[in-house]
């Protein structure tokens, strides 16, 4: 997966823009879309304990707001450096194959749905706008 830093333009897969599930939100055309947990395990990123209600409302997510399905598939860094020589770590190794929008005030944010296995198993702190967008979003 590639790295970006969080809150720059997205542009990542731009030919492949509509939602592919039935229930992602389809009224993000013309806002901006920006980068949020795109995260690689040789840069620093944020840390901090997520927000009550965070973990399971990105769980939800990434099956109600999921897009840019690939073909293949991205293991987490940090748990597949881990693994590394194990028998069955692509097995066991988390991996993510699309993506998620979530719409905030003005603006669209991308984030791969590793995001929530970010969050959970490594700390990751998402920008403090991207959190209030995914809140309002699950409630």
């Amino acid at each position: 997966m590639t790295y970006y830093a969080d809150l720059t333009p997205y542009t990542y897969d731009t030919d492949r823009m509509a939602p592919r599930e039935p229930d992602a939100p389809r009224d993000f055309r013309g806002l901006p879309q920006v980068n949020v947990g795109w995260l690689a395990r040789v840069r620093p990123y944020a840390k901090g304990d997520a927000p009550p209600g965070l973990v399971e409302a990105l769980r939800d997510m990434q099956h109600t707001h999921r897009v840019q399905q690939t073909r293949g598939y991205h293991f987490c860094p940090w748990c597949a450096a881990r693994m590394l020589g194990l028998s069955a770590a692509r097995d066991n190794c988390p991996r993510g194959s699309a993506e998620i929008r979530v719409i905030g005030e003005g603006v669209v944010y991308a984030a791969p749905e590793l995001i929530t296995h970010y969050v959970e198993a490594h700390d990751y702190a998402p920008p403090a706008a991207f959190v209030r967008a995914v809140l309002a979003t699950g409630s």
